[in-house]
């Protein structure tokens, strides 16, 4: 994995590496929650209490919504992403979500799964507030993910709210907060939980495992 120096340009600017490939919803003439084609993802659910349901994305910048404490700051994922289409966090990209969703609902009439975020975080808790409604509105989506917020933050507090109150439809995992059950931590935060079966090749992808959106227990990670 690629690591930045703290005075590369993208660690000083908050921002990624790739900006020509950071665009503006309300410029984007394709979808924005993309059908899954990642391996190790998957494209739809085999197993579990999510079984059959195709397996949508949505990727934001990484960093420009992040929080700055994150461990991955400097080596984040998507340093080795160049050709991932990144969207910019404002009211346009709201808006063409809204507008999707209303499409996905009418072309998968048993239900999706979206996950949150390929690359980027919750960027305010209004946009948390925005997932809530979403569910309100589309109750066979469901959602799965991971958040470095931390609930002794607004945004972090605000996610952990949305998911006691949505608990079988927003499944999203505090990262590297071992104490909480549902959390996902790289191993040298902690070892204490089920490793990532994917990353053991115990099974194909995402889709194939379903543990993230199943279990109550700590998930672990090998870091990258």
């Amino acid at each position: 994995m690629t690591t930045l120096n703290t005075t590369h340009k993208a660690i000083a600017n908050a921002t990624t590496m790739y900006r020509k490939n950071t665009h503006n919803a309300a410029d984007y003439k394709h979808a924005v929650l993309k059908r899954s084609t990642n391996k190790k993802l998957g494209k739809k659910v085999k197993k579990g209490i999510w079984k059959d349901k195709p397996i949508y994305t949505l990727t934001l910048t990484e960093r420009e919504t992040c929080l700055s404490d994150c461990e991955h700051w400097l080596d984040c994922y998507g340093n080795n992403m160049p050709f991932a289409h990144r969207f910019q966090a404002n009211d346009a990209l709201l808006e063409k979500i809204d507008s999707e969703l209303h499409a996905l609902d009418k072309r998968h009439a048993t239900g999706y799964v979206v996950r949150l975020h390929v690359l980027g975080d919750f960027y305010s808790t209004r946009y948390v507030m925005f997932w809530q409604r979403q569910m309100e509105k589309h109750p066979s989506m469901k959602i799965y993910g991971y958040s470095r917020w931390h609930p002794d933050t607004a945004i972090g507090q605000a996610i952990k709210e949305v998911r006691d109150r949505h608990s079988d439809q927003f499944k999203i995992r505090f990262s590297n907060l071992p104490t909480d059950a549902l959390s996902a931590s790289s191993e040298h935060v902690s070892t204490i939980g089920i490793t990532c079966p994917v990353q053991l090749d115990k099974t194909d992808n995402c889709g194939t495992c379903g543990l993230c959106w199943t279990t109550q227990k700590p998930i672990i990670f090998l870091d990258h």
